[in-house]
């Protein structure tokens, strides 16, 4: 409960109130009229299809493209994957599902009364989410103050709100971007952490119940966060004395314990459940694009914290004092120092390693953090207090960085939303060229990473602006040096060979080449063509040419161009040309792959398969 009656801690409260009030609007000068799309439609997906279609595993998807197609939700189905068995299965865990729920049946009932569909995402239901977003914020910040008020005076707390909210981008995600995960995290973070302060100080079973509750949520809304349990592990341990204090606290209390454990599996059984029955294993690793996962070995943590595509430091300087903080933390609490220390390193280390380092779309700076600024609040705290007692022209000039810091964030958090700061694709020198702007300077784009697209349509428009070479040629047309019956003489020039694949013969040979010996560069353009026609008559499936990359025997960024049948007539060679943009590859070592796939049972003829690259005149 907030402690409204002592007037010794009005600072802090006007400041919630007043910060939470700035969210609130913010979120509604954006109004959230497609706010459940993209991932967010991912994690969302469970809802409707459960309790509206009655298809949570998405057999009969004619209802989920209307959807799509009506609210524009997403260009792709990303969300979903065939999984081992056959079936579709989500590839976000249902955490966030769960905790829209409640304003998923308020929406739910509401819509044909303000006269909308109850299809799941008309308005009602986008405006509901997010309403319920804000509520689980405020919650969120009643705690984080409660924590905060545990050990620093009510103008510390009110200063480390302040430049928690306004100086980094936790801004962003917990008002226009509060339906992702990193709002609702730092929300149940912050609970997690008072929760584990009150068990120390007291050891209640609800404090202990409550603790294994909010671990399983917080580990159900994203698997990799479940090293949160860290923070009650180690809580109040900084040497053996302690630590033996602490396995003596533990055995004494081995009930709670055993609760706080069930409360967490307790949590995390539908889930189970839900993976058991469409993919026929309890734990089930979702994400099945070889293109992306975790790689513990290959950690980003240099691009992660400083490079200008989505550097924490460089996007959220001010988290610097929390850093410099951890000194005095040592110094005046030990017993806080080491948990928070490790459960900080362990979560940069593994959110770094994810390949998809700079998260994509929907922010700037790094969102994946965001919950740990829950515990990074404190040694802020404890750096403030240090402050307290230095000469006056040294706090004069922290505080004069520190308000520079906080008006960068608002500035950069309006440039985001005017898209002058884009969602990705950031160097350094676009941002130098943007940087303190309120308009876009002309040319400035070019100075941005290539545009990837999200459709799968590519075309390379203008080649002039790369140097092109040959990378690969397969010439199915010279006679072969071990003629064997995959290959026969072109009937209207017996002087060409060509390779002639039917149902027994699927897969063509083609050029396997590593990244590495494509470019050096951050991309290339790969241009794929074939020469072919098919046999008189022919009425089968078209053959497509497939030209993709492989990790480690998974391919990803798979693009099939159709060689379309009715190109080719009896006598005549068609030759057919694709434009493929190469993936943010996972590692130099993965292959480009380019090779037909012939899907029919009459012959088709492949005469050569010609991979050329086309490379960057001026480097990202």
């Amino acid at each position: 409960m907030l402690k409204i009656g002592k007037t010794n801690n009005v600072f802090s409260l006007t400041t919630l109130l007043f910060l939470f009030t700035i969210l609130v609007l913010l979120r509604f000068i954006y109004p959230p009229t497609n706010v459940l799309s993209w991932d967010v439609f991912g994690y969302y997906l469970y809802l409707p299809s459960k309790f509206i279609y009655h298809d949570l595993g998405l057999s009969d998807q004619t209802w989920l493209n209307k959807l799509i197609v009506h609210y524009n939700s997403t260009a792709t189905l990303y969300q979903a994957y065939i999984g081992p068995t056959g079936k579709w299965v989500m590839k976000y865990s249902m955490g966030m599902a769960v905790l829209y729920m409640p304003f998923f049946f308020v929406s739910h009932y509401l819509a044909p009364v303000f006269g909308y569909p109850a299809d799941g995402l008309s308005l009602p239901y986008q405006y509901g989410i997010a309403i319920g977003a804000l509520i689980y914020t405020f919650v969120g910040l009643v705690f984080f103050r409660k924590i905060l008020l545990n050990y620093f005076s009510d103008k510390t707390t009110m200063l480390i709100i302040l430049l928690t909210v306004l100086g980094t981008n936790y801004l962003n995600q917990a008002s226009i971007g509060n339906l992702s995960t990193h709002n609702f995290l730092f929300s149940f973070v912050a609970a997690l952490v008072w929760f584990t302060i009150k068990w120390h100080e007291k050891q209640k079973l609800l404090f202990m119940l409550l603790i294994g509750l909010l671990s399983g949520v917080i580990t159900l809304v994203r698997p990799n966060e479940g090293v949160c349990i860290i923070i009650p592990l180690l809580w109040g341990i900084c040497n053996k004395e302690t630590l033996i204090k602490k396995l003596q606290m533990l055995a004494k209390n081995k009930v709670q314990v055993i609760v706080a454990i069930l409360a967490f599996v307790v949590v995390l059984l539908p889930q189970m459940y839900y993976w058991k029955k469409y993919t026929g294993s309890y734990i089930f690793y979702s994400y099945l694009n070889p293109g992306e996962g975790l790689d513990l070995l290959s950690p980003h943590i240099s691009n992660f914290l400083l490079s200008f595509r989505k550097g924490w430091f460089v996007y959220t300087p001010i988290v610097l004092f929390s850093l410099i903080g951890f000194i005095n933390l040592y110094k005046k609490q030990r017993e806080f120092f080491f948990p928070i220390l490790i459960y900080s390193l362990v979560s940069l280390y593994l959110i770094s390693s994810w390949t998809c380092w700079w998260y994509a779309t929907g922010c700037y700076s790094q969102r994946a953090i965001i919950s740990l600024y829950v515990v990074l609040a404190i040694p802020l705290g404890y750096f403030l207090e240090r402050l307290k007692v230095r000469k006056s022209y040294i706090k004069f000039g922290v505080f004069i960085l520190m308000f520079f810091f906080v008006g960068l964030n608002c500035f950069q958090f309006w440039q985001f939303h005017k898209d002058i700061l884009k969602h990705d694709g950031m160097t350094e020198k676009y941002y130098l060229a943007i940087f303190g702007k309120t308009k876009m300077p002309v040319n400035a784009s070019e100075m941005l990473l290539v545009n990837r697209s999200v459709t799968g349509i590519e075309n390379l428009t203008n080649p002039e602006k790369y140097f092109k070479k040959i990378l690969g040629v397969y010439d199915f047309s010279q006679i072969p040096i071990e003629p064997n019956g995959r290959y026969c003489k072109d009937p209207s020039d017996t002087s060409i060979y060509c390779l002639v694949m039917d149902s027994s013969f699927c897969y063509s040979p083609g050029p396997i080449i590593k990244y590495k010996n494509i470019t050096g560069e951050y991309y290339a353009w790969i241009r794929a063509k074939v020469e072919y026609k098919y046999s008189e008559n022919y009425k089968d499936e078209n053959a497509l040419l497939i030209v993709t990359f492989d990790h480690k025997g998974g391919a990803y960024k798979y693009f099939a161009g159709e060689m379309n049948c009715k190109d080719s007539l009896k006598t005549i060679w068609v030759t057919k040309t694709f434009d493929y943009q190469t993936p943010e590859v996972r590692d130099v070592n993965d292959e480009l792959k380019v090779y037909v796939w012939h899907r029919g049972k009459k012959a088709v003829y492949i005469k050569n398969i010609i991979v050329e690259v086309y490379e960057p005149i001026v480097s990202n």
